[in-house]
């Protein structure tokens, strides 16, 4: 599976369900604002309930599939649309290669989470989140 991160949106992250077990050392769970969203998602496309998935804060970013991959987004509605063709929440949805997804105005909630099927595999640590503002592009 490979996405190309075009726009990064105002706040998207990989966020997994967090860090328990260390807060005795000053470390914070951190993780997915919301938690049953992201399960919900990974459950949608086939992953486990942990995987990583984006994280989507109010205005989303700009993702090509560069293959064909399963998705779901869950949580807020930021009024995604698949090639200008706008994508149900709560479902499993098949992106075909070479299109696009794109978000609009929030019109419920803040955060969506999408999870793509085999989960997302960043370059660096998969222990820590990272913020995609990072680059212009992004492979994920």
């Amino acid at each position: 599976m490979s996405l190309l991160i075009e726009k990064p949106g105002l706040l998207t992250t990989v966020q997994d369900l967090g860090r328990f077990g260390v807060q005795k050392y000053g470390v914070i769970v951190g993780g997915a604002m919301d938690a049953f969203a992201l399960r919900i998602a990974n459950l949608l496309v086939g992953n486990a309930e942990g995987e990583a998935g984006l994280e989507i804060t109010l205005l989303g970013p700009v993702i090509h599939f560069e293959q064909t991959t399963l998705i779901s987004l869950c949580g807020g509605d930021l009024s995604p649309k698949l090639n200008g063709v706008p994508v149900p929440l709560w479902r499993t949805v098949l992106a075909p290669k070479g299109s696009t997804l794109t978000f609009g105005p929030a019109k419920l909630g803040c955060r969506a989470y999408l999870a793509v099927g085999g989960g997302h595999r960043c370059s660096g640590s998969d222990e820590q989140p990272f913020d995609l503002f990072a680059g212009r592009h992004r492979r994920l």
